[in-house]
């Protein structure tokens, strides 16, 4: 897994409320921002409708692995908030998962600089 930080990821899925901030907690997205490393930087590939695992300051189990299975095919998910169990699981799939608080594109930035 380390090996990942020491390049920029391909594919990095954000979820973000306002589409300007890191600003969504994996539980609660109800969409990500897919974003593909290209030439320039990151450029905006895809707005993916994901499901939600958290009820009730809980997560579904089946709910959750649905949204990490839909997310298998990115190295990277930004996240304000992300649970250990999402880590955990996202992992398994060789995908990093980082809880941030700050500008999508100052994230993307600093990841293209890998």
């Amino acid at each position: 897994m380390a090996e990942k930080f020491r390049k920029s990821p391909r594919r990095v899925a954000v979820a973000s409320k306002t589409g300007v901030l890191i600003d969504e907690c994996f539980g609660r997205a109800e969409n990500y921002r897919i974003y593909e490393l290209a030439d320039e930087g990151y450029r905006l590939a895809e707005l993916r409708p994901g499901p939600a695992p958290c009820r009730d300051q809980s997560h579904d189990p089946q709910i959750l692995g649905a949204a990490v299975a839909l997310l298998a095919d990115c190295d990277m998910v930004l996240a304000g908030r992300i649970g250990p169990e999402a880590i955990r699981q996202l992992s398994k799939q060789g995908v990093v998962g980082l809880a941030a608080h700050i500008g999508i594109q100052d994230a993307l930035d600093h990841l293209a600089k890998r």
